[in-house]
């Protein structure tokens, strides 16, 4: 198979943007914020939909950061002060720990707009990963930052098996944290056991096909124990990841999402300097039978509505070119 998709919150549209400013200024109600969300939902997921992605996100318009949805909801926790998300000019609200991590109600399907997914096309939902929820977290209340992801990676459980009941094929769990290195510190073995038991805790009975998506570092640095995660799909930053170290590797049984879209710059790529990186790399870390998805690095919400539309359209190209040639190989 070969597909692509987005891999995060998508930028809101200008129009958007303007009565989410005049509600801050009190200068329009509720009811025409709400309408705003709607229309622009609509039109992210159009988008996505005219370039045919393989599944279809609602473009998290309403997701403030990746966090802050759990924060909010889920029982135990306050939130915190503003901190930075990672390298870039964009701010999260830090979860507090203060109590026993509990879900009591369905988080992300209460901010979905379900009703204007398309029913004749597979949905995917993005969440964070155990990993990332507990190193960005303020703990408070648990012995080390492995019980806050044990704790998480629990509570998500059920969020992932209600997603799956509602219809979600596809469940994105983001993890930044795991390869984010500043200081190129290697992540200690005990700690990617630990990583992976999470995730089998958080997938366990999971009906969806999954995927732990890895941005603003190097993939390599994980590997080869990544290859070993209890998820399908593999997301690779490829422009923080050592390509050649990722040579070294066969993904058997894995499949890969190659993160080969800038979602942190507006230039808007070369469709075929894309393929090129794709075919090298597909000859050697691919069995035949590897699914490849093409996609952002990262969440485009970093760029303005019309440039990551421009990125959607280009990713999509890329795998339309990409699936003709297979089949011409086939």
């Amino acid at each position: 198979m070969i597909g692509c998709y987005v891999t995060g919150i998508l930028p809101r549209p200008k129009k958007l943007i303007e009565v989410t400013r005049a509600y801050d200024r009190k200068k329009v109600d509720k009811e025409t914020l709400e309408k705003a969300f709607q229309e622009a939902t609509k039109e992210v997921i159009e988008a996505q939909v005219q370039a045919e992605l393989s599944y279809i996100t609602d473009g998290m318009l309403k997701w403030q950061d990746l966090l802050r949805p759990f924060t909010e909801n889920l029982e135990g926790l306050a939130v915190g002060s503003l901190a930075r998300w990672f390298n870039n000019n964009a701010f999260y609200r830090k979860p507090v720990i203060l109590d026993t991590i509990r879900r009591t109600k369905n988080i992300v399907a209460s901010i979905t707009y379900i009703q204007f997914l398309p029913k004749d096309l597979p949905w995917k939902a993005i969440l964070p990963a155990p990993y990332t929820f507990a190193k960005l977290s303020e703990n408070k209340f648990y012995k080390n930052e492995r019980e806050v992801m044990f704790a998480y990676a629990e509570a998500i459980r059920e969020e992932i098996k209600n997603l799956a009941e509602i219809g979600f094929q596809y469940i994105q769990l983001s993890d930044p944290a795991l390869v984010y290195n500043p200081l190129k510190e290697k992540i200690p073995k005990d700690m990617l056991v630990d990583v992976k038991e999470a995730l089998r805790t958080a997938m366990k009975n999971a009906k969806v096909r999954s995927c732990l998506h890895t941005f603003f570092g190097d993939f390599s640095e994980i590997l080869p124990e990544a290859l070993d995660f209890p998820v399908n799909d593999l997301g690779i930053d490829m422009y923080e990841t050592n390509v050649d170290k990722l040579k070294e590797y066969t993904f058997d049984g894995k499949g890969v999402a190659l993160g080969l879209l800038d979602a942190r710059g507006s230039l808007i790529e070369d469709e075929d300097e894309l393929l090129r990186v794709v075919n090298e790399l597909t000859e050697t870390i691919s069995s035949k039978t590897c699914d490849i998805f093409v996609c952002p690095n990262c969440d485009l919400e970093f760029l303005p509505w019309e440039k990551a539309r421009e990125k959607i359209e280009v990713m999509s190209r890329v795998a339309k070119t990409l699936k003709a040639r297979m089949h011409a190989h086939g």
